[in-house]
């Protein structure tokens, strides 16, 4: 059974790397990311400040539970189902579910065309994609700026798509994968410490946070590893000073392979100036972490 599990993990991984997302078709985690939105309004509404803050918290709680329980019972339920009508059913469903849990290819395309249009159409056009792709709004000014803001988020997400997904996949299988994804995801939506958020958000930040701490930090010592042993041009050495110093998944570990501050300049040090050319040592890394997933997986398999 471990050789099954294995072998989903290694064909979805390797079927999102050659895919990528595909709009067309349908993904559950749009039906997620719809349900987060239609609850933030539907709870918290639009007069937060009648609410008292524990009130806020509690129906931020009611939030995370109303839409992880479903993701759960539906994954749980299929999985099994798969497996009980044949094997070859239940390892197809995991590699399915693996492909939908990372976004290898994505975030590789991301940071290449980001790159791509600040030496084709200048700076506008540079931030005007790592918008698109990070669904945040760009603070930089200079291409400096908006080039760690690119990093950051291909490190971040380098963490959160797939390095952190394919820990926890290993260790629960799907099932794991979709609720692991899914807090993430309202995390994100509602996580931060804004004014809307900063009460009603804080369920969803503390269970991420939590539910983070082990396969982010695996995200880390993996992005160490590769820059210090397998990829050359990045300062190796120096990523596992950084992520031991500051210890922000693998967003740590990228700042001292690359020597920038990144993550609003609150990780790593400014070793140098980051420029544009600098997104293409980032996602090299990004790349060169998931080949060395593949590569475990693939050793697991022939001799386990």
């Amino acid at each position: 059974m471990f050789k099954y599990h294995v072998l989903a993990l290694l064909l979805g991984s390797i079927l999102d790397f050659f895919l990528g997302r595909i709009y067309s078709i349908w993904n559950p985690f749009d039906s997620v990311k719809s349900l987060i939105k239609y609850l933030d309004r539907a709870l918290l509404g639009d007069e937060i400040i009648l609410l008292e803050p524990a009130k806020q918290k509690s129906l931020g709680l009611w939030l995370v539970m109303i839409v992880i329980m479903p993701v759960f019972v539906v994954s749980a339920f299929f999985t099994m189902l798969c497996y009980d009508i044949a094997i070859p059913v239940g390892i197809l469903f995991e590699a399915f579910a693996t492909y939908l849990c990372i976004e290898t290819r994505y975030i590789y395309n991301s940071g290449k065309i980001i790159m791509e249009d600040f030496y084709g159409d200048g700076i506008d056009a540079m931030k005007y994609s790592y918008e698109i792709f990070s669904g945040k709004f760009s603070e930089g000014q200079d291409e400096e700026q908006v080039t760690k803001e690119a990093i950051t988020f291909i490190a971040n997400e380098t963490s959160d798509w797939v390095l952190s997904p394919m820990l926890v996949m290993f260790l629960f299988g799907p099932v794991g994968g979709f609720v692991y994804r899914t807090i993430d995801m309202i995390d994100k939506a509602i996580g931060y410490k804004t004014y809307r958020y900063n009460h009603f958000g804080y369920a969803a930040a503390t269970l991420n946070r939590i539910i983070d701490y082990i396969p982010g930090r695996f995200s880390g010592v993996v992005t160490v590893f590769v820059a210090k042993y397998i990829l050359p041009g990045v300062n190796g050495k120096n990523a596992k000073y950084i992520n031991i110093r500051d210890r922000f998944k693998a967003v740590s570990a990228f700042s001292g392979a690359l020597e920038l501050k990144l993550k609003n300049d609150l990780v790593g040090d400014d070793d140098k100036e980051a420029a544009p050319s600098d997104i293409k040592r980032a996602i090299s890394l990004e790349l060169c972490d998931f080949v060395f997933i593949q590569c475990i997986l693939v050793i697991l398999l022939l001799f386990f």
